[in-house]
């Protein structure tokens, strides 16, 4: 059986080039990579579009979770009551995990820099929003409060000669930086901070505890919105790339 099919075989020629037969198409593929372009295009789009309304999303519920509370009781929008002990969780939170991720996602380089630099603001305002020493009589709070400021401080300090070094570095990726994710949301954070200090020094014609609440809100969203800026992966922004078809 096996000689009788190596004699079809040799006498078809056609077939024994079969390995180097190609498929021929009249489309080449730059033809295709207009409909690739923005295909891309759209994907990024709608990605940005759900995580806008994620974020979004978030803040109202935030929001309306803190109103409730508040209404039920006013003096959790109290200095270190259950609104400033919440942005302090969720400032810790983000500060453990952006220098989490500068050692596990980032082996050098500029993106471990700006994680570092990212756990060292969210660490600062943490110390600020909280007021350890208060948590308890003892003097062991005090103490606990003023080490831990010493740290941050020094820290800070040793960082900001780091990075003094790679100033270059920063100036030339500027763009890039401010445009990533993280950076992004933390930026918005900020000015959500920004936002409340109006109504920490009383500008308004209101009432002193919905000035406070409206204060510890808005800064309660800007620690919400820091920490989530902890959670995304990457300190570029992704592009969603898409092959065009080969033929």
């Amino acid at each position: 059986m096996k000689e009788r099919f190596k004699s079809l075989l040799s006498q078809m020629p056609s077939l024994q080039n079969f390995p180097s037969l190609e498929l021929r198409s009249p489309y080449h593929k730059a033809d295709f990579q207009p409909f690739s372009l923005e295909l891309m295009s759209y994907t990024s789009q709608i990605r940005t579009i759900a995580f806008s309304f994620f974020i979004i999303g978030i803040l109202a519920i935030s929001s309306t979770l803190s109103f409730e509370a508040w209404q039920f009781n006013s003096a959790i929008a109290h200095e270190n009551a259950l609104l400033e002990l919440a942005q302090g969780g969720f400032l810790l939170l983000a500060a453990l995990v952006q220098g989490w991720r500068a050692f596990k996602d980032h082996d050098t380089g500029l993106r471990r820099d700006i994680r570092i630099g990212l756990a060292l603001f969210a660490l600062a305002l943490f110390l600020r929003e909280v007021d350890i020493d208060k948590l308890g009589s003892s003097v062991v709070w005090d103490i606990l409060e003023k080490t831990l400021r010493v740290i941050a401080v020094l820290m800070i300090l040793g960082f900001t000669w780091h990075m003094s070094r790679r100033i270059k570095s920063v100036v030339r990726n500027v763009g890039s930086i401010l445009l990533s994710p993280t950076i992004m949301l933390t930026i918005l954070g900020c000015i959500f901070y920004a936002c409340g200090w109006p109504f920490d020094r009383e500008f308004f014609s209101i009432d002193k505890d919905l000035s406070q609440w409206f204060e510890e809100t808005f800064e309660l969203n800007a620690c919400l919105l820091i920490f989530c800026a902890s959670l995304i992966a990457n300190i570029k922004s992704n592009v969603v790339k898409i092959q065009a078809p080969s033929f």
